[in-house]
């Protein structure tokens, strides 16, 4: 099969499937369709009324001035009666169904695909950027609405109009028709020609809307680094570049979608021409009346409207049919972590942790994870250290299943990780993470993201636990009140202790800390250990670490490099036998004490040694 055949028979295969959204509300797009054939149709009757007026009332020659006019009354006002009786309600019904229709299918399936993306795998999220994944869902879906409220039902109206105008043509004259068209077969040429190219540079056009969105999102969240660097220049030479390449694209569909509605336009234009040509030149030689050419000529406008339509449902249909593309693309990829047939739902779990032989790469070829080897008994306290880029934030993903191992095995309670349930193996996990991450929405939203179910009471007592209760009651607005995007409003110590709430809320038998106290101040640090004391009594917990102080009480350290774990024990143990924890532990011991050194050296006005308080400041500083 060739490419171009592969790719039509997907354009069809995506449509069909989009039709099963399109399904359930047949009944709203058989009423818009009835509507629209009853809206197009009534129009219809008014040149065959006019034919009749001229040849059979106004040019006779038998008929009274009295038969006349009561001719005349009986037509007008029977047309007046169809159309506020007939047509007035069924246009009505025409554009309510369809757009509820239009609406209806693509909320559906902007509600599967939300439900697609959220249960992708980490890798997915790794691989796209979150405003492309958003331009999918926002804008794809959009243009996807356009088949329900334009090819779906239009196609239908216009089919039937065109119908019945060649129809009554046909009645008329049949060489007359024939020349109306005459031009028919040079615009199907140009409508198939021309549509490929549009759908084409439509999903390039889409491609890149995507990929501006993605840049734009992470500029918008990472708008400090933007200022403190001075970069709004570059990062504004930057989108202005992308846009400038999106404009080519969209102009050279532009180019095509143009060139598609001057084709129409043009052969519209000409066709009447060649019918009043021929028409008049019958009239002349008494082949024709001239009511029947008055009426062939106000049909021409019915029989070239559809066509007109139709080249505008070509430009839609094309774009529609690229959104779908990229909406399917989605809806088509595979988690990575899905659950196995018959996969086990663990109602209770003791807590216990072991790892067998673990090897992980993100890419083939590059391990991260090498022949990891442990096990963590329930209720004990792992704390895992090394220097970055060591491995220990991938070792702790594979627990809740962010990602499977490449070799070996993650067992709870006896059990792979990989033969349980996703969701029943990660409603028994909790994470605090060192970016607490909140959304936006009332405090207690937040919180009860931990457990939806949750009681007042219960909301009260986790955020007591979390030493969060004391700032949230001197807010306004207490636990109703706004936290803002990304928790904007609040202070990095209070977001921290209220992911501890939530966590407190779920009460998880493990627990996952990726140095949560990291660049907070010694008072905020202070309560979000407190919290953290309570939060891991009874549970196993695993720390990451990158201030050795925080994990001497360890139950059980082990000491990353290069993707292994080269030691592991107590936090006594590893200073006396240990080597990479001992280097570890000094640089950052001497570390400390050089920068109070330097401090203590820091003259003061009067060229004394600077005070406790000029130390502070200058450590501030």
């Amino acid at each position: 099969m060739t490419p171009s055949a592969v790719m039509q028979e997907k354009k069809y295969s995506n449509f069909i499937r989009f039709l099963g959204y399109v399904r359930p509300y047949t009944k709203y797009i058989v009423l818009g369709v009835i509507g629209g054939i009853v809206k197009f149709s009534v129009p219809l009757l008014m040149p065959q009324i006019i034919r009749h007026l001229i040849d059979g009332v106004f040019l006779s020659k038998t008929m009274t001035a009295a038969q006349k006019l009561h001719e005349l009354y009986y037509y007008v006002f029977g047309m007046i009666g169809i159309y506020v009786v007939i047509y007035a309600p069924w246009t009505y019904m025409r554009h309510y169904f369809t757009a509820k229709a239009g609406h209806q299918s693509v909320f559906d399936l902007r509600c599967e695909l939300y439900y697609r993306i959220l249960r992708m795998s980490a890798s997915f999220f790794k691989r796209n950027k979150s405003g492309g994944i958003v331009s999918r869902l926002i804008s794809d879906v959009e243009l996807a609405q356009n088949l329900v409220g334009s090819a779906l039902t239009n196609i239908w109206m216009d089919g039937a109009a065109l119908f019945v105008v060649i129809y009554f043509l046909l009645r008329i004259d049949v060489r007359t028709t024939l020349v109306a068209l005459a031009t028919f077969p040079i615009y199907l040429y140009f409508f198939r020609k021309l549509g490929h190219e549009i759908k084409s540079m439509s999903y390039q056009v889409q491609k890149e809307i995507a990929e501006i969105s993605g840049n734009v999102n992470e500029k918008i969240s990472g708008s400090a680094v933007v200022h403190a660097f001075n970069q709004e220049k570059r990062e504004s030479k930057r989108f202005k570049q992308d846009s400038d390449h999106l404009f080519s694209t969209v102009m050279r569909r532009i180019f095509y979608q143009s060139t598609n509605v001057t084709v129409t336009g043009v052969l519209t234009a000409l066709a009447p021409m060649l019918v009043y040509l021929y028409g008049g030149y019958q009239v002349i030689q008494g082949h024709l009346r001239v009511g029947d050419l008055v009426a062939v000529g106000m049909y021409l406008g019915p029989l070239y409207l559809p066509l007109q339509r139709f080249s505008e449902l070509n430009i839609i249909f094309a774009n529609s049919m690229a959104a779908l593309d990229r909406i399917f693309e989605i809806m088509d990829e595979k988690p990575d972590i899905a659950d196995r047939p018959g996969a086990l739902e663990l109602e209770d779990i003791r807590g216990e942790v072991r790892f067998e032989r673990v090897c992980f790469a993100y890419d083939e070829g590059v391990p991260v994870l090498r022949d990891i080897d442990f096990a963590a008994r329930p209720g004990q306290r792992v704390a895992l250290v090394g220097p970055s880029g060591s491995g220990k934030s991938t070792l702790v993903s594979l627990i809740p299943r962010f990602y499977d191992p490449a070799r070996g095995a993650v067992r709870i309670d006896d059990h792979d990780v990989r033969d349980i349930g996703v969701k029943s193996l990660r409603r028994h996990i909790g994470m605090v993470l060192q970016d607490p991450i909140l959304f936006s929405g009332t405090i207690r939203d937040n919180i009860l993201y931990g457990n939806p179910h949750a009681r007042p009471e219960e909301v009260r007592r986790a955020c007591e636990s979390a030493n969060a209760l004391g700032f949230i009651e001197e807010l306004p607005g207490g636990l109703e009140t706004e936290v803002g995007e990304r928790g904007n409003s609040l202070s990095g110590g209070q977001k921290q202790r209220l992911t501890i709430a939530r966590a407190f809320l779920k009460n998880p038998r493990i627990l996952i800390l990726d140095e949560p106290t990291s660049a907070l101040d010694s008072e905020s640090e202070r309560l979000i250990q407190e919290a953290l004391g309570r939060l891991m009594l009874g549970r196993t917990t695993f720390i990451i670490a990158h201030r050795l102080s925080t994990v001497t009480n360890a139950d059980m350290i082990l000491v990353m490099q290069n993707g292994r774990i080269v030691e592991e024990g107590r936090h006594d143990d590893l200073l006396r036998s240990g080597r990479v924890y001992r280097r570890l532990y000094e640089q950052q011991f001497v570390s400390a004490r050089s920068a109070w050194d330097r401090l203590d050296g820091i003259p003061g006005e009067d060229g004394d040694t600077a005070t406790e308080d000029d130390r502070t400041a200058q450590k501030v500083g």
